[in-house]
């Protein structure tokens, strides 16, 4: 690309060895996933702090050509957020086609949201420490927005068939995802209980409000019960 820095080992070690042929060229989106991985391994043994001088390291690049892929800090956190959620909404379709009952689909959701953040901690606080630094917060809003939508556009659809307002998808998907992230962050803090009586309490707390919207009425495969 026109005006890009050309990529070279950060510590100049390979370059212009003889006789090493180039490997294929790779796409620019194939890169930055490349980038995207090396800044995950970073954040995940260096901690949440990262520096971009460090997850320019990682890489084995100099910091300008991170920044030629993502513009700055908050950019690459916006990336990364995007493959966050993506990755988390792809555990929770899955979840969500089984069919099972509106209140076990609603258990697995919150169960994903925890494991992601137990598991990817130093990676969860990145993408909200970043957000939170810079005016614009891509990275948290594509991070929240990402998982709310997946819930509403499920949520929705269930209300439609219990007779309920599906107005209602949007904002309660948004509560849904700010309830179970800033839980599941207080949990590891406290660590208090196990995951299990996390998801098991906030799923209480949600199914009471779905419930009473009307959910409990439908079937595992998401239509009204039949009344007698």
């Amino acid at each position: 690309m026109h005006g890009e820095p050309e990529e070279t080992p950060a510590d100049g070690a390979n370059a212009g060895r003889v006789g090493r042929p180039r490997g294929p060229r790779r796409s620019r989106d194939e890169r930055r996933a490349e980038l995207l991985d090396a800044a995950e391994r970073a954040i995940e043994r260096i901690g949440p702090d990262a520096s971009m001088d460090e997850l320019a390291a990682e890489a084995g690049i100099t910091k300008p050509i991170l920044y030629s892929h993502f513009g700055d800090k908050a950019g690459l956190a916006g990336a990364l957020a995007e493959r966050v959620a993506a990755e988390l909404n792809a555990a929770i379709a899955g979840s969500l086609g089984q069919m099972r009952h509106p209140r076990e689909v609603a258990a697995s959701t919150i169960d994903a949201f925890c494991t992601f953040i137990e598991t990817q901690n130093a990676l969860y606080r990145f993408l909200i420490k970043a957000a939170m630094a810079y005016p614009d917060k891509r990275s948290r809003s594509k991070l929240i927005a990402g998982f709310a939508q997946q819930i509403a556009d499920v949520l929705g659809d269930a209300l439609g068939q219990a007779g309920g307002d599906t107005r209602a998808a949007e904002p309660w998907s948004y509560a849904i995802v700010g309830m179970t992230l800033s839980a599941g962050e207080w949990w590891l803090d406290s660590h208090t209980m196990s995951k299990d009586e996390v998801v098991g309490y906030l799923t209480q707390l949600l199914w009471a409000g779905l419930d009473g919207a009307g959910l409990g009425r439908l079937t595992p495969r998401g239509e009204p019960a039949a009344t007698p």
